[in-house]
């Protein structure tokens, strides 16, 4: 009788355990195929949020540099986190301003998209650049600037075509088009 018991409650504790919410930090430890060497900035939007991340990558001569990249992890601290995607990188040779676009296509069970999150983002590679401005439909918008030890970074959400980098005197240079 006793041995039944101490059976049963290994299996609750065991399915308990199973079913407890998946974190942030070991979805990015586990989930994401790349050497996440540093999370940068987690930016929250429906449904999830917008991992800014770099990873440590290797050119075609195995040169190793830093590509700065980002992810849609889906969930919420309660539920759970999962890696919906994509889990790719672009290495920008500007040495001014590198600059990317991405957009994360999120679809229900049925195959039908729920959600569509369009993102700009980059690193900020010279030091004369204050301020980063992106500009889309509406016209021209502020980026959020990151300040790391390992740079400056900048992100925004939304439909953005370009972005340039301002100097302290406002005299901004477009760097992609």
């Amino acid at each position: 009788m006793n041995q039944k018991w101490i059976v049963v409650l290994l299996t609750v504790m065991l399915l308990l355990t199973a079913c407890r919410a998946v974190p942030m930090n070991q979805v990015i430890e586990e989930d994401i195929p790349f050497n996440v060497k540093e999370v940068i900035h987690t930016e929250k939007v429906k449904d999830g949020v917008i991992l800014l991340y770099a990873t440590r990558q290797k050119n075609e001569k195995r040169e190793e540099f830093d590509a700065v990249t980002v992810a849609f992890l889906k969930g919420n601290d309660r539920d759970g986190w999962e890696n919906a995607g994509h889990n790719h990188w672009n290495d920008d040779k500007d040495d001014r301003l590198k600059v990317f676009k991405n957009i994360f296509y999120d679809y229900n069970g049925d195959g039908e998209l729920e959600n569509k999150i369009p993102v700009i983002y980059g690193k900020i590679e010279d030091n004369s650049i204050n301020s980063v401005e992106v500009i889309g439909n509406e016209g021209l918008e502020r980026a959020y600037v990151i300040k790391k030890e390992s740079g400056r970074y900048f992100i925004k959400v939304g439909d953005y075509e370009s972005a340039r980098g301002l100097s302290g005197n406002e005299r901004g240079v477009e760097l992609l088009n």
